[in-house]
């Protein structure tokens, strides 16, 4: 609109120069009409000059204006400067202006939607790797290094990580498109890792995607079950080769001689005693990890429940000779269940009495620690615990040397049950012991 104004003023002020120098020659016929025409042009001429400086003056705002954002400037103050442009390129600049916030509020919008998609990508707990096709990483996230024990690699070629496992499966991604391989790490503190790696590329872009897992856990549940299968057809193959055994002399002609059978008598029944105990353990084991096991919380006055439990075992103890000692040292009630708490202290303060010397004292000790818990000590005055015995000795089916040398017949599951019901009670189990010192195991359970 402004241009057209423009353009009229300078045909308007053309007329009235025109018409003034028209006058002019009537008034004056002596005045040559050849001065008429020059004197038109001249003027027409120096109005278009100042028109046309008018309109360089905006074109160059503009273009300044425009070359700024397309340099990759969005501020606002380039934006507001182009919707301000009131020329003849005014709505031309308007137009920019918002094709550019447009724009600005696009590239926002990615930017936080990029830094979404890294944050999923940095929380999923495994390693991702994007390269080219070449092998030069164009992105990594943090769970990538930390799992491969590694500085931060960005903008490197895959090659150049030092895994060898890695190498060889980006050569195999070559060929196969998709790959995956197990392998082991060493850490710093000479632990192992077990990473599971896969591969895949784009159809599209050519891209190699790694993914790392961290599946030392899993191998280690693994070789758990590998060896409680293990373990469990080794104790149960002692038991039932004894029964076999006792049960074939007596069909041979034992159940004649009425002492020989009744020894082999009570080695069956013994033996069926013992398949009883840990078929029931299992049981109760497997209830207790799978949730089965159903929980009456209730307040509990562990003063009450440890003297009675005292008197309880009395003649257990008094046929080695052993003193149990209460010392209580906690203040408050504890929230748990009695039957847990009854069956956790079965299997500590048995273990206690087996392996204690005749004449020795077990004794029971409670605090209040700093965590709102109460504290449940049992210390023995038995051999002790080698250091290389105490990590697993709340495994399923562990005995430790000495305890498989003595005349001590255990399942080997009542400590793995005492872990797992302390956990049920949201406590903690542990064992502090020296060899040749005693032994002392202790759990906590939740104060009120």
């Amino acid at each position: 609109m402004l241009f057209r104004l423009r353009i009229f003023i300078v045909i308007f002020i053309s007329i009235v120069i025109g018409v003034l120098l028209s006058y002019q020659i009537i008034k004056n016929p002596d005045l040559s009409i050849l001065l008429l025409v020059p004197a038109i042009l001249i003027t027409t001429l120096i109005i278009s000059m100042i028109f046309s400086n008018f309109t360089y003056k905006n074109i160059s705002t503009l273009e300044a204006l425009t070359s700024q954002i397309a340099q990759g400037s969005t501020k606002k103050k380039f934006i507001k400067a182009l919707r301000k442009d009131t020329g003849e390129f005014g709505n031309v600049a308007k137009g920019i202006s918002e094709i550019s916030e447009n724009l600005k509020n696009n590239i926002n919008l990615i930017g936080k939607q990029r830094d979404q998609f890294g944050s999923v990508l940095d929380d999923l707990g495994e390693g991702i790797v994007v390269t080219d096709s070449n092998g030069d990483i164009t992105f990594e996230n943090d769970q990538f290094s930390q799992i491969l024990n590694l500085k931060s690699k960005h903008e490197d070629n895959i090659k150049d990580l030092g895994i060898k496992s890695i190498e060889y499966l980006y050569r195999r991604s070559k060929k196969k498109k998709k790959a995956d391989i197990e392998f082991e790490i060493e850490l710093n503190d000479n632990s192992t890792r077990w990473v599971l790696a896969t591969i895949n590329q784009s159809k599209n872009t050519r891209e190699n995607i790694l993914v790392v897992h961290d599946i030392t856990q899993l191998r280690s549940l693994d070789s758990m079950r590998r060896d409680f299968i293990s373990n469990l057809s080794h104790e149960l193959r002692t038991p039932i080769s004894v029964i076999r055994a006792n049960s074939e002399t007596l069909i041979d002609g034992a159940l004649e001689d009425k002492i020989q059978g009744r020894i082999f008598a009570n080695a069956i029944l013994h033996n069926a005693e013992r398949l009883t105990d840990m078929v029931s353990s299992l049981l109760d084991l497997s209830r207790i990890e799978y949730g089965e096991l159903k929980l009456n919380f209730e307040e509990i006055d562990l003063n009450s429940f440890i003297n009675r439990y005292v008197q309880s075992i009395s003649n257990l103890s008094k046929k080695k000779g052993i003193k149990i000692i209460f010392k209580s040292n906690h203040k408050g009630t504890i929230n748990a269940d009695l039957q847990a708490i009854e069956r956790i202290m079965d299997n500590l303060i048995d273990n206690a009495i087996k392996y204690s010397e005749k004449g020795s004292d077990i004794t029971i000790s409670t605090v209040n620690d700093s965590n709102g818990y109460i504290k449940v000590m049992i210390k023995d005055k038995g051999e002790g615990i080698a250091d290389e015995d105490i990590n697993h000795i709340f495994s399923r089916f562990y005995r430790t040397a000495s305890a498989r040398a003595t005349e001590n017949q255990g399942s080997g599951l009542g400590l793995a049950i005492v872990k797992h019901l302390v956990n049920s009670l949201n406590g903690e189990v542990g064992i502090e012991s020296k060899p040749q010192e005693g032994s002392t195991f202790w759990f906590t359970v939740p104060g009120v």
